[in-house]
């Protein structure tokens, strides 16, 4: 899981290209700090402010939680409109995250020499500040990335399998219902006798078959059928299992197919030279 996820470095991110999304981050972020921060006082962030002396540490939290958020509002605005027109690698989103930690350890360190005046400048501010918002917010970046990544992957899954489901031939009943679907490369032939038509495939290399009511003009307007050839007025065959197309004494043409012991598919002259071509 963790390959699929996070080695390929050049895998496109896709980060849905709504509002919504990003106001997870512009909400969830701040209100994680806030929380996280009276709950644990991580690296004495409470000593920290406290220091100032001027306001207690709790309208220190709920002001620095204001910052977050109007400067993940400013970020995320951005991105917002790069997501719209651009597309771009997992990695990149990465630096994206760690840019807006930039912009809001920037803001809060001003925010923090506003306080502390001139005994404490912008630089080592910010350094400070860099140092909380990195140490606790890369638990919910990682987390919403992580998500993300694994909704991404989701996405993937189900795409394939639907392109999967879509490769398959189908084959329907006169009034249209879906009676078979199966891996074209299974399919040997399709004979046709009266109103029935008889799909002879490969199960685990056992040759089978399945007799549905329908017509033979019906499987040529199959889209899903497009695999099969016309080689005679009562058959289709599938051009990968031709091993021969032989001519007897009496001139009758008929294929012979790979790897099973079936009799011969009749081949008329109108078809042979279409057929011909193809294996």
């Amino acid at each position: 899981m963790c390959r699929g996820l996070f080695c390929d470095m050049g895998q496109i991110f896709r980060f849905p290209k709504t509002v919504l999304p990003n106001l997870v981050y512009v909400f969830l972020v701040p209100v994680f700090f806030i929380a996280f921060c009276m709950v644990y006082n991580p690296f004495d962030i409470q000593g920290f402010y406290a220091s100032v002396g001027v306001r207690p540490y709790t309208f220190h939290l709920v002001l620095i939680a204001c910052i977050q958020i109007a400067s993940l509002s400013i970020c995320r605005i951005i991105f917002y409109f790069l997501n719209r027109h651009l597309s771009f690698p997992w990695w990149w989103y990465v630096a994206w995250c760690v840019f807006e930690l930039c912009v809001i350890s920037a803001f809060m360190a001003l925010y923090t020499t506003l306080f502390f005046g001139a005994r404490l400048l912008f630089f080592p501010a910010f350094s400070q500040c860099f140092k909380y918002t990195c140490l606790i917010l890369v638990y919910p970046y990682l987390l919403l990335i992580l998500v993300r990544l694994c909704m991404n992957a989701s996405a993937d899954l189900k795409e394939s399998g639907a392109v999967a489901e879509d490769s398959l031939a189908k084959f329907y009943d006169e009034h249209h219902r879906l009676k078979m679907s199966i891996d074209p490369r299974a399919v040997l032939y399709v004979s046709a006798e009266l109103n029935y038509v008889t799909v002879h495939y490969l199960d685990n290399g056992t040759p089978r078959e399945f007799l549905l009511r329908a017509s033979m003009k019906s499987i040529e307007q199959n889209p899903s059928c497009k695999f099969l050839v016309r080689c005679h007025r009562s058959y289709f065959v599938n051009p990968a299992h031709i091993r021969l197309l032989g001519r007897n004494k009496m001139g009758v043409i008929t294929a012979e197919l790979t790897g099973v012991e079936l009799d011969p598919v009749p081949v008329s002259k109108q078809y042979y030279d279409r057929l011909s071509e193809l294996i």
